[in-house]
Parts: structure tokens; C-alpha cells; sequence
């Protein structure tokens, strides 16, 4: 047993940090570009296109994301209901392929 417990702190050593972390956001490219879609997917449902929002009762395809895409970089309306945070994941959202 006495010869394990150097092996054990050893690895443990070795092991990745990451693998180690806790929370809702990792560093993992893939996981990165998951959450931002998810995040622009929620904003842009709970901001821009419910009920009492700019973009109630518009359909969502790849011609009117082209507008909207366009919208989000300057400012206007769109642009101001969102955090710069959600304006970024709602862009990578937007470009998707539907």
C-alpha cells in the first residue's frame, strides 16, 4: 500500500486541471462553440423574437438571418437589447446552417 500512495499522488500530478473543473463553461473549443450557440439561441428567443419583441412572428431562415446578421453589427434596436455577450452567441447562432 505505502508503494501506491507515490504512484497516486504522482498521477493525480499529471492529470489535467480541466479534468478537474467544475461549472458550466469549459475550455474545450467544441464545448465553446456549443455554448455560444446555445447562449445566441436563448437571447435570441427570450430578446429578439418573443411575443412583444422586434422580431416577433418573423420566420427564421437563411435570408432574413442574413438581415438580421447585418442589423446586429450596427447600432440599432436589435443591437440594444442585447448584452455584447448575446450579441456575439446570437451572431454565431444566426450563421449556422439552418
Amino acid at each position: 500500500m505505502k508503494q501506491l500512495i507515490p504512484f497516486i499522488f504522482i498521477a493525480l500530478a499529471c492529470t489535467s486541471s480541466s479534468a478537474f473543473a467544475s461549472g458550466s463553461y469549459s475550455i474545450s473549443g467544441g464545448d465553446q462553440a456549443n455554448q455560444a450557440y446555445n447562449l445566441g439561441k436563448s437571447a435570441f428567443y427570450r430578446k429578439l423574437a418573443c411575443a412583444g419583441c422586434p422580431l416577433a412572428g418573423q420566420e427564421l431562415n437563411e435570408s432574413n438571418a442574413t438581415e438580421w446578421l447585418t442589423q446586429l453589427s450596427q447600432a440599432n434596436e436589435l443591437s440594444q437589447k442585447l448584452s455584447t455577450t448575446e450579441r456575439d452567441a446570437v451572431i454565431v447562432y444566426l450563421k449556422t446552417p439552418l
